[in-house]
């Protein structure tokens, strides 16, 4: 198989491969994003179930339970406290079968996926939703190669071996450098109505960057920990030596969520 040779920059590429017809459909309408999203979580809660190594009828049911929540809100609209409870049931059945760590992600999860249906709720949500992507994007990115070029002092040495603190700096650095671009230079926002983004201003933008990229890290490193728990190397297998879903979005976790917040309740 030539999948698994791939290099690390090579995987990366294909990665932006796989990317590109999904950013197209979020691009393209509110409603088609907030079905897309939906599918691509119950993909990553199919993927978790797996990772559980779950009976296939238990796995089933979990992945009902942690998806459910990013059903867009236009079709499907329990309310937060429904959806909480579903958070929860899903904690206590992931822990049962595999401990806390598998709890806590499921949970973790399961909120992230409810956050991104509310965001896609909101007028111009999906226009947001691409900004965070380009943020998370070029903090991976960044992340990768400025390790692999400075190396030096391990980050996580337990739960990421090859993930180091220049390369977090370095994955900060770019995550800021985007978010600036947004807040100012207002041609860089995909149409004039987007106050949230137009409307930042450089200082806040420096901290929701630097927010964001550190959250987006604390979901890498929390997902590698759970597939070191769960003695998995990927979540699934998207392309051959590429890995699944949750390895494309792990840096979403506590991102959305954030993102929520800072815009619509604070």
């Amino acid at each position: 198989m030539v999948g698994p040779q791939l290099s690390g920059t090579a995987r990366r590429f294909l990665g932006v491969l796989v990317l590109i017809p999904i950013i197209t459909a979020v691009w393209f309408d509110i409603k088609i994003a907030s079905i897309v999203v939906a599918i691509l979580a119950a993909g990553m809660a199919y993927e978790f179930s797996k990772m559980l190594k779950m009976p296939v009828i238990a796995a089933i049911g979990l992945t009902l339970l942690i998806a459910l929540p990013s059903f867009p809100v236009w079709l499907f609209d329990a309310g937060a406290v429904w959806h909480s409870g579903l958070a929860l049931l899903s904690f206590g059945i992931a822990m049962m079968y595999r401990g806390v760590l598998a709890g806590l992600f499921a949970l973790a999860l399961s909120i992230c996926l409810y956050f991104s249906a509310l965001l896609l709720d909101q007028p111009d949500g999906h226009w947001l939703l691409l900004v965070l992507a380009a943020v998370v994007a070029a903090c991976d990115s960044a992340a990768y190669f400025v390790g692999r070029s400075v190396g030096g002092v391990k980050l996580a040495p337990l739960v990421s071996p090859n993930k180091t603190v220049s390369g977090s700096v370095g994955g900060i650095v770019a995550a800021v450098a985007v978010m600036v671009g947004f807040a100012s230079i207002p041609a860089l926002a995909p149409v004039a109505g987007l106050a949230p983004i137009t409307g930042l201003d450089v200082v806040t933008a420096l901290v929701l960057g630097c927010g964001v990229a550190v959250l987006s890290q604390i979901g890498d490193l929390l997902e590698s920990a759970l597939k070191r728990h769960l003695n998995v190397k990927d979540s699934g297998a998207i392309l051959p030596g590429h890995g699944g879903l949750l390895d494309r979005f792990d840096g979403y976790l506590f991102t959305v969520p954030a993102f929520y917040l800072f815009f619509f309740v604070s």
